[in-house]
């Protein structure tokens, strides 16, 4: 036991442990950091992909009430308008590649179509 305290009496072992135990509290401290930020960025995509979604709905809608007979291709042109006026952030964050907006108002448009009893062809 006197041989234990004689060490952690030592000057050099006490500076020497220290820095260990900041290395440690360092990489500790780093690792939590990465798990924050990858949350907390997973749940900011998350909600930028919602936003996304509902303004695509809503256009679909909207684009709906002003008259279903508008045709395919206009009530999507208003609808991807829409999220575009919408949520600008949430398009400049996911970056949506060809197509992807197109795909969205289509997939909301049958949807919406399907609840009034209407099949859209594929």
């Amino acid at each position: 036991m006197d041989i234990l305290t004689s060490l952690l009496a030592d000057a050099g072992l006490q500076e020497a442990l220290l820095g260990v135990f900041g290395i440690f509290l360092t990489i500790i401290i780093n690792r939590a950091a990465g798990a924050f930020q990858a949350a907390t960025g997973i749940a900011i995509e998350r909600e930028a992909r919602e936003a996304l979604h509902s303004a695509i709905k809503s256009g679909i809608e909207a684009a709906l009430a002003r008259g279903p007979e508008a045709g395919l291709e206009e009530i999507k042109a208003h609808a991807i308008f829409h999220a575009q006026q919408s949520v600008p952030d949430a398009i400049e964050q996911l970056v949506p590649g060809d197509g992807v907006l197109d795909r969205l108002a289509l997939r909301y448009y049958r949807e919406a179509m399907e609840r009034f009893g209407v099949q859209v062809p594929a």
